[in-house]
Parts: C-alpha cells; sequence; structure tokens
C-alpha cells in the first residue's frame, strides 16, 4: 500500500518539486549516508522519503503516507535489532534524486516503488 500510494504523491509532487525542494531531499540522503546509528538512519530515511512527497500538496495522502512510514520505521528497527546494522550508503535513494534532478519522473517513481517494494520483502515473512 505504501509503495503504491508514495508513487501517486511523487508524481503529483514531482512538477512542484522547486531548488529548494531538491537540497531538502539530498541534505536528508546525506544524512542517511552519514548516519552512524540506526536511529540516525531511520530518521534520516523518514526525512528522505516525506521531503520527496510534500510538494504533492494532499494533507490527508500525506497524512497516511506518515502513518504506513511510521509502521515501516519499525520494520526496519526489527530487522536491525534481529540481523544488526551497520552504516551504508543508500544507492536506491540516489537513483531516485538523480531520475528527478533530470525531470524523469516515470524513471523516478518506479524506482521508489521498487526500492518500497525490496524493503517490504525483506522485512516481511514469506
Amino acid at each position: 500500500m505504501r509503495a503504491a500510494l508514495e508513487v501517486v504523491a511523487l508524481r503529483n509532487s514531482a512538477p512542484k518539486l522547486t531548488s529548494a525542494h531538491l537540497a531538502r531531499i539530498e541534505l536528508a540522503l546525506i544524512e542517511g549516508d552519514n548516519a552512524q546509528t540506526i536511529e540516525e538512519f531511520e530518521k534520516a530515511n523518514r526525512a528522505f522519503h516525506q521531503a520527496l512527497v510534500a510538494p504533492c500538496g494532499m494533507p490527508r495522502l500525506l497524512a497516511n503516507l506518515d502513518g504506513l512510514q511510521l509502521a515501516n520505521s519499525r520494520l526496519v528497527f526489527a530487522m536491525a535489532r534481529s540481523a544488526g546494522w551497520r552504516p551504508r550508503s543508500n544507492q536506491d535513494h540516489r537513483l531516485i534524486v538523480q531520475a528527478l534532478r533530470t525531470r524523469n519522473v516515470d524513471q523516478a517513481c518506479n524506482l521508489l516503488a521498487r526500492h518500497i517494494q525490496t524493503i517490504e520483502r525483506l522485512a516481511l515473512p514469506a
């Protein structure tokens, strides 16, 4: 559900993204890359995803996405507790930003959907 809704929000946000929005998105990306704890990483990850969709201007959609992101955060913390966590760069986030910078909205949306679905597949039992 989150993948589908976040893609809708991104599709509506992308045409409204300004250089200031992109700077906020990239700052969250850098903060995630520099995270030394799971808590720092999750805070940056949430900020990244929220910054991607904030310009969509759909308050109810954004509120629902916040709830779904919270559920995702719980999965990330659970995975980190059972498998351990170590700092890493997030290539998926980088590719999404690159697609947005080149105004390739379809590619950005496809990358975002794949990114969220991959995380969910890793977190949920088969």
